[in-house]
């Protein structure tokens, strides 16, 4: 082993410093390199604050339209969401709706017959299904 080379601490194989991984293993060993030690002055340092370079024109229009666009989207999705509720309330209405002359002023007989009691207010109607399944068994 000479001084540029290492011994791999996997499978104990000599790697160069220059070296990220063992050649025969494959283990990362850029990570056991020594580090050269720096002294640092006893002075304390004046930190100044890092200021960022602004953003060219370019990028600045890019996340202006891309903001621009996200809420068109968010707002063209509520809107459309919106009226299909609409559409479809009006739809049930529509289809629920009595049939025959649709005016709004009624004529007399229909409007008395729709202020008569009904006789049926208090009836409940039951409904029941009844399934039957019958099994042969055939033994031998």
């Amino acid at each position: 082993m000479t001084e540029t080379s290492f011994a791999c601490p996997d499978c104990t194989t000599d790697y160069s410093a220059e070296d990220n991984y063992c050649r025969n293993c494959g283990m990362y060993v850029a990570a056991l390199r020594p580090l050269p030690m720096v002294r640092v002055s006893q002075a304390p340092l004046a930190l100044q604050p890092r200021q960022r370079a602004p953003l060219p024109a370019p990028v600045k229009r890019a996340v202006t339209a891309v903001a621009i666009g996200a809420a068109l989207q968010v707002g063209v999705g509520l809107a459309g969401k919106y009226l299909a509720a609409q559409a479809g309330k009006k739809a049930v209405d529509v289809a629920l709706a009595p049939r025959g002359r649709r005016s709004k002023r009624q004529r007399p007989e229909v409007a008395a017959r729709q202020s008569a009691p009904d006789p049926l207010a208090n009836v409940a109607a039951v409904s029941e299904t009844v399934m039957v399944q019958r099994t042969w068994i055939r033994r031998p």
